[in-house]
């Protein structure tokens, strides 16, 4: 499979962009421009819940940047699974750290798959799956409880 550099560092990018936003827990809409308006945000595999279209995904992460007073993501290990110009599949490794307003921390080790498409000039999510890596800890739900 032949992957134009470009392309990979924007997909690559997509990621990061994904983590420092979601790790900035204060701006909310720049989180949500990085999803398709029927994107799908699945994390059962977690422990968490399936969310699909924005405003789902909306509800979640308002919780989420309620909820916490710290977040931190490590990404690494990316690699496209398949590419066409509009449409890629890839996945990530991610540890997430995060610390909550009551002093609950969080470590969780697990890996993303997303399929992300081109709109425009952009990339953005599609279908983002949070898959396990490492056992779950639990106070992964006893942070996020009513969201699970």
């Amino acid at each position: 499979m032949s992957v134009p550099v470009e392309e990979r560092f924007a997909l690559e990018d997509l990621a990061t962009a994904y983590c420092f936003r979601v790790d900035a827990l204060d701006d909310l809409q720049a989180l949500l421009d990085l999803f398709t308006d029927d994107a799908i945000l699945d994390i059962s595999d977690i422990g968490l819940a399936r969310m699909q279209g924005k405003e789902e995904i909306t509800q979640f992460y308002i919780g989420v940047f309620k909820d916490m007073t710290h977040h931190q993501h490590y990404v690494s290990n990316f690699r496209i699974e398949s590419y066409a110009p509009e449409q890629a599949v890839f996945w990530v490794y991610v540890n997430g750290l995060g610390q909550s307003h009551d002093g609950n921390t969080v470590d969780v080790h697990v890996r993303y798959r997303v399929e992300a498409v081109k709109q425009g000039a952009q990339w953005r999510l599609k279908e983002m799956r949070i898959l396990t890596a490492m056992p779950m800890p639990a106070s992964l739900t006893e942070i996020h409880a009513d969201r699970t």
